[in-house]
């Protein structure tokens, strides 16, 4: 698979608590909810991407199966 955060991907994602996870996720989808807003939708695909990506990201390091069914629902 291709990363758009190749960094995260190799492990720092991981090293980030749940908190600081799901903050990041949420300034993905405002920045799409914006370009949305804003018209342009090239930009906000995008956005909506990489937020899916830090999602699956999210999901791969979780190890309780409560916060994991919880963020596999959000995604």
């Amino acid at each position: 698979m291709s990363y758009q955060y190749k960094k995260l991907a190799e492990g720092r994602w991981a090293q980030m608590s749940l908190l600081a996870q799901m903050a990041n996720i949420g300034s993905e989808v405002s920045r799409a909810l914006n370009w949305q807003k804003k018209g342009r939708d090239d930009f906000s695909k995008k956005a909506v991407n990489r937020a899916l990506e830090l999602l699956d990201l999210t999901a791969s390091t979780q190890k309780q199966y409560s916060r994991l069914k919880e963020i596999l629902r959000v995604r």
